[in-house]
């Protein structure tokens, strides 16, 4: 094919006008043939691409609400959420060659299942010392105060890391906290509500869970402990509540006297071992727990969503985190909708915030364009819900309620979140 003139054109812009001119061949084949170009591949549903059907917008306005909406967050996995930076830092630290640092932090924005999420977690979360174990801790609570979280538990195993003792994992832990407190005080002027969690782990072995389950009895003994809860965590999948019997019944029967609260992962997969999702969350209510994590499976059995409600069990909810991992489809299948008609105590989390690239803010604008959340009553029960089921102590829950209840009518009154309050989110 000859075009004329060709010759004449400044060498820098052949290639362009070459583009140029192709382009117009095909759109003029197109236009004589009668052929229809085909139309852009819907996006997914939780991508910055073209919007799905029935799809709501995310208004300026509201994204401005929702980072000022006062939060909480419960369900929230140290290794998983420290900052990318710090992790890097660990890395390099523990002897990964700067050049092979940001390969070995890589990670996928979607997960074939959660034990292929848990071999990127073990990958990337590598903090073991004390001095790492507190950088991150103050580091998190730095960064969850940026979209004014106002109650926060973190949640960490402190058996197993080679070469330290226990108790000093969790001193470190319990010395960043405080410090990022003592930050979030000076900088944005409010004391954040906190606690921590001990984790005991499906994978490894029931003593070792059961060493963890007494630990935390034991420091939540010391004055000034933020220790206030145990959770069993790890891969649901491949190993199923009971497994971990001692350790549960030993929080069950002695943690409550000693200010250690229980919750446990459950129903976050269709499967447990040998068990559905279904019965692995029934064989965790038989546990007495005061919360479960995920309780994804729970809509499928209106008895047990009644049972979690009679008992007066909190659901921490992770809802992108169980989009991310396939445990449900897509966000239109996440089943907030049918939790919220149940009358059940809510609340929403991130579960692992850097390796799940989500935060609260960006998560309540999810739940908002796809029709999850549809008032903002919703929004001030998921809030309120949290604090009331937090493991800190009562006079602390009291105290961040009253100063939430405060932030939420400040907002209120505000001429321009009022608005957006009555325009989107009133039914």
């Amino acid at each position: 094919m000859h075009f004329v003139g060709l010759s004449r054109w400044p060498r820098s812009s052949r290639p362009r006008r070459i583009r140029l001119a192709v382009a117009l061949l095909v759109v003029s084949f197109v236009t004589t043939s009668g052929l229809a170009l085909a139309p852009r591949a819907e996006a997914a549903p939780w991508s910055r691409g073209k919007a799905r059907v029935g799809k709501r917008r995310l208004t300026r306005d509201l994204k401005a609400l929702f980072r000022q909406v006062p939060k909480t967050e419960l369900h929230m996995h140290l290794g998983g959420s420290t900052p990318i930076k710090i992790l890097r830092d660990f890395h390099v630290e523990n002897g990964t060659p700067r050049r092979k640092v940001r390969k070995q932090t890589r990670i996928a924005p979607v997960f074939r299942s959660l034990n292929d999420f848990l071999k990127t977690y073990y990958r990337v979360a590598i903090d073991q010392s004390p001095s790492q174990m507190e950088r991150a801790a103050e580091a998190l609570v730095k960064e969850v105060a940026k979209e004014n979280v106002r109650y926060v538990e973190i949640r960490s195993s402190i058996t197993g890391k080679k070469g330290t003792e226990p108790k000093e994992i969790a001193a470190a832990i319990e010395r960043g906290m405080k410090k990022g407190a003592a930050w979030v005080k000076k900088k944005k002027g409010w004391d954040m509500g906190m606690s921590f969690i001990v984790l005991g782990q499906r994978h490894k072995s029931p003593a070792e869970s059961l060493q963890a389950a007494k630990l935390a009895v034991e420091l939540a003994k010391q004055p000034g402990s933020l220790v206030g809860g145990f959770d069993l965590a790890g891969s649901e999948s491949d190993h199923n509540v009971d497994k971990h019997r001692a350790a549960l019944e030993y929080i069950r029967d002695h943690g409550q006297k000693n200010g250690v609260k229980l919750t446990i992962h459950a129903g976050e997969v269709e499967n447990s071992e040998h068990l559905s999702g279904l019965q692995s969350m029934w064989h965790a209510l038989a546990y007495k727990p005061d919360r479960i994590g995920h309780i994804t499976q729970a809509y499928k059995d209106p008895k047990l969503m009644k049972a979690l409600r009679d008992q007066g069990v909190h659901g921490e909810l992770n809802p992108w985190s169980n989009v991310q991992l396939k445990s449900v489809r897509d966000y239109e299948h996440y089943p907030l909708r049918q939790f919220l008609a149940a009358g059940l105590s809510l609340s929403l989390s991130t579960d692992n915030r850097t390796i799940s690239s989500i935060d609260l803010t960006k998560q309540l604008g999810q739940l908002y364009q796809h029709r999850q959340i549809m008032s903002w009553q919703e929004i001030k029960k998921l809030t309120l819900d949290g604090i009331s089921a937090g493991f800190a102590s009562q006079a602390e829950r009291d105290r961040v309620t009253a100063e939430v209840q405060a932030e939420f009518a400040r907002i209120e009154s505000d001429p321009r979140h009022k608005r957006t309050i009555s325009k989107y989110l009133t039914p």
